[in-house]
């Protein structure tokens, strides 16, 4: 076999700088055009539609808001490396885990967390839960920031969501009875997002 003159670390390199090159320049020109026909996220329906952001806004409001998310994107840390090697070794970062540790009444620490995709909800949930309390126990009990009400835990949650789906269910047909199936599925962990998702590009809804 040929030996080539770059390691695998010069191809994760590599693609760290391109994916950096990628960040926002100085000005807030291309995110305002970025955005105009893009769709605002707490407007999505099911069928992944909504509104988009020159729908809902125009003017100044629309210029304010390009201005704010461009100031997000400038001063987003730079995780460029960590996304190629993450990529690279088949994990996938977790949107729902996260450990953030205080200090003078603000963040000094933040902890996120990739997974192996097949890894069970459980035990990604156990393995966080683990390290922040090791972090407790050893920063004195109060260093973790709680983020959820006394009785927020995960199965509340989902026991809830799974009430709400059962009695939508009943009170639904058609293609709308098909998705709040797929709800109640998910909350009770018999389908996963890969199966639902497929089941939902299929349903028909009805517009009003």
């Amino acid at each position: 076999m040929t030996e080539t003159p770059y390691t695998d670390a010069d191809l994760h390199a590599e693609a760290a700088r391109q994916l950096h090159a990628h960040r926002p320049g100085p000005h807030a020109t291309i995110t305002y055009a970025a955005m105009l026909d893009a769709r605002i996220e707490s407007t999505r329906t099911p069928d992944c539609d909504g509104l988009t952001w020159s729908e809902a806004l125009d003017g100044t409001d629309l210029d304010a808001a390009a201005d704010k998310v461009h100031a997000l994107a400038v001063n987003a840390a730079d995780t460029s490396e960590w996304a190629v090697d993450l990529g690279a070794d088949g994990l996938v970062p977790s949107t729902e885990h996260e450990i953030t540790v205080n200090g003078d009444a603000k963040p000094i620490i933040r902890m996120h967390f990739a997974f192996e995709p097949d890894m069970p909800e459980d035990m990604r949930t156990s393995f966080v839960e683990g390290i922040g309390d090791s972090i407790n126990d050893a920063l004195g009990g109060d260093a973790i920031e709680e983020t959820d009400e006394e009785g927020d835990s995960d199965s509340d949650v989902f026991a809830l969501i799974s009430c709400l789906a059962s009695r939508l269910r009943d009170a639904t047909d058609g293609g709308e009875y098909h998705a709040v199936g797929l709800i109640y599925d998910l909350a009770n962990g018999r389908t996963t997002v890969a199966e639902a998702r497929a089941e939902l590009a299929d349903i028909e809804f009805r517009h009003v």
